[in-house]
């Protein structure tokens, strides 16, 4: 039903629409109310966006057999479907985003620490298409709450938003903002590029020495295979160590030339049709078709010869190609709202703000001294544990999120708070000596602090340490 707000007070001059002062008002503002079922509510959720998609009037949500009603069951209904998209049954049945390391067997909530990024898929595959739906769905959503004012608090990666809105390409060197060590296939893809760098840092040696050597400047023992790559080099930091190299480039042959991820084969033709791109193919088409021609379909393995042109595949798949059809469906769901272009006013940082809201880190006393815990020679007594909490509670919201990379390597939490950190709660370990700042041992998701001798000087002692976190080596 369509309820009427808002209101005015007529000007007395026969025109109800026109109050005191000559100005016309535009109209009341259309509510319309629908009820859904909590139980079902992302099948409810996709039905509603399709129909009142080119809807102008405000949507109010109702739960079935509620009684509830207003701004706070509508947050409370985009809470809810922002909560089942990142469910990890949900993305087993529509692969929606990349998965985590966890596999089908994680907790309940998909969680990646760089946020969700849409799962490469084989363009005009079945899959394909239902994650096109699907996501046509999402930008229909997106717009909606945009248009209305409300927050959808769903974790989408900044890179997601550059391609799909801002339409910029990305590259290799945008692996680690999407593909990190948590994400499946993040810790193949940094060996691979470490793979790719050796084999370029390889080639320029061999170029310099070859260019040495044809001078008439090369000394004998260029014979030597690590000899004549640091004198090529020329500077005793940049030489290559050719053991590690040839080590790094035998392990190649563990790789076949597929999808790090879902093994799909980057050679295959995955896609029936003519060999001509069409001007009218859509963008998800023209992907299929540039994948099926791919020049080395003959190939299985990845070798020295090749690892750089599948770099360049994995890279071309993951971020182009493999998700073309869901960011299709992405833009067309959003243009029934708005158009898209609309956002280009602002960055990637800013829209998923718009979006998701802000990704702050909360957390209360309570919750750190259930989940920061003290270890090794230290009690729930000891004055340096007792200090780091206070200053954790105090500390703003960038320096919550560098103490969690610092010793979790996960800047946002996962669904759930500091409860759900996937391999449990933070030990606090005793180090010695004092003058030493912290550290953060990722592995084993531990703070080694020193037992300073005042709140104040662990208070520096730690912000320095995560300032500099990135540089001094944290294991």
């Amino acid at each position: 039903e369509h309820a009427g707000v808002g209101g005015g007070v007529g000007g007395g001059d026969g025109d109800p629409a026109r109050p005191r002062g000559g100005a016309r008002r535009l109209g009341t503002l259309k509510r319309e109310r629908v009820t859904v079922r909590r139980d079902r509510v992302l099948a409810d959720a996709d039905v509603l966006m399709r129909h009142h998609a080119r809807h102008k009037s405000v949507l109010e949500v109702l739960f079935t057999d509620e009684e509830g009603f207003g701004g706070a069951v509508t947050k409370e209904f985009y809470n809810k479907v922002a909560d089942a998209l990142q469910l990890r049954s949900e993305n087993t049945v529509t692969m929606m985003w990349v998965p985590d390391e966890d596999g089908d067997e994680g907790p309940t909530h998909l969680w990646q620490t760089r946020g969700l990024f849409p799962h490469p898929l084989p363009p005009g595959s079945p899959e394909s298409e239902l994650a096109r739906r699907r996501f046509r769905f999402l930008g229909r959503l997106v717009g909606k709450a945009l248009l209305d004012g409300h927050i959808l608090p769903l974790p989408l990666n900044p890179a997601f938003i550059r391609v799909a809105i801002l339409r910029e390409t990305l590259t290799e060197e945008d692996l680690p903002a999407v593909y990190d060590d948590r994400c499946a296939g993040g810790a193949v893809a940094r060996w691979l590029r470490g793979a790719v760098r050796d084999v370029r840092r390889h080639r320029e040696c061999e170029r310099r020495v070859f260019k040495i050597g044809s001078s008439g400047d090369c000394a004998d023992d260029t014979d030597d295979a690590s000899g004549a790559l640091r004198m090529g080099l020329g500077d005793e930091e940049e030489a290559v160590d050719a053991a590690a190299v040839d080590t790094h480039l035998e392990r190649l042959s563990y790789l076949s030339y597929a999808c790090p991820v879902s093994r799909v084969p980057l050679t295959a033709e995955i896609f029936e049709g003519g060999d001509a791109d069409d001007e009218n193919d859509s963008p998800a088409t023209r992907a299929a078709r540039r994948l099926a021609r791919h020049v080395d379909a003959g190939e299985h393995e990845v070798h020295v010869g090749n690892v750089e042109q599948y770099l360049a595949d994995v890279v071309r798949y993951w971020f182009a190609d493999g998700v073309a059809a869901q960011v299709e469906g992405f833009r067309e769901g959003l243009s029934e709202i708005f158009p898209v272009d609309a956002l280009r006013a602002f960055g990637a940082e800013e829209i998923t703000e718009l979006v998701c809201g802000k990704d702050a880190i909360e957390w209360t006393r309570e919750e750190l001294r259930r989940s920061v815990l003290p270890g090794f020679q230290y009690t729930a007594q000891s004055p340096p544990y007792l200090w780091l909490l206070d200053v954790l509670v105090d500390a703003p919201d960038h320096e919550r999120r560098g103490f969690l990379e610092f010793v979790a390597v996960c800047p946002r939490l996962p669904p759930g708070g500091l409860a759900a950190l996937p391999r449990g709660p933070i030990r606090v370990n005793r180090m010695d000596p004092v003058d030493k700042l912290p550290e953060g041992r990722t592995c084993s998701q531990e703070l080694r602090l020193p037992a300073y001798g005042s709140k104040e000087e662990l208070a520096r002692k730690l912000r320095l340490a995560l300032q500099w976190r990135n540089h001094l080596g944290i294991q």
